[in-house]
């Protein structure tokens, strides 16, 4: 109902419907820069790799919001925060976590209505490649970006342009 009443929000259209985690951040009202991030939040009782997933997102807003080239009164476009964020989440899930016990021992799962850990995280990625909200336009960018140029680089390039770089 909540969605419903305000559908002109952040998350309207997007298939993670569901806020699953935020970053807190306080900021000064004379200079309008950050102090400092006060919380990351993440709902509980969420799949292992979800969690870690949810986590890299927010620790890549807390990033931002700690770096000397974002200001509060200048934010980045969400296009652009929540598309390097949904960036991390993917790689994260793709080589950040141990593999999982599934892939190396097949008779640790007897319930076959269980999926392992690999199709779980298959999904997480495919549900971050395939949103059609403002976190899906952001990450295919913002991977098209990384494919040419690397973390790092991009990191670099959007603290100094508030943008990703145009691609041809």
């Amino acid at each position: 109902d909540n969605l419903k009443e305000h559908s002109e929000g952040v998350h309207y259209g997007s298939s993670q419907i569901m806020t699953r985690g935020l970053c807190l951040s306080e900021h000064s009202p004379v200079s309008d820069e950050s102090i400092g991030v006060t919380a990351v939040l993440c709902l509980s009782g969420l799949p292992a790799d979800l969690t870690a997933s949810i986590l890299a997102h927010e620790a890549t807003h807390a990033w931002i919001k700690l770096h000397p080239n974002f200001r509060y009164n200048k934010p980045l476009p969400l296009k652009v925060e929540e598309g390097i964020c949904q960036l991390v989440s993917f790689l994260f899930l793709n080589d950040g976590l141990d593999p999982s016990f599934e892939e190396h021992d097949s008779s640790s799962t007897t319930d076959e209505s269980i999926p392992s850990d690999s199709k779980l995280r298959q999904y997480f990625k495919f549900c971050i490649e395939t949103d059609e909200s403002v976190y899906g336009e952001g990450f295919r960018s913002a991977a098209c970006a990384y494919a040419k140029m690397g973390l790092q680089e991009l990191l670099y390039y959007i603290a100094l342009n508030h943008d990703f770089p145009p691609m041809d």
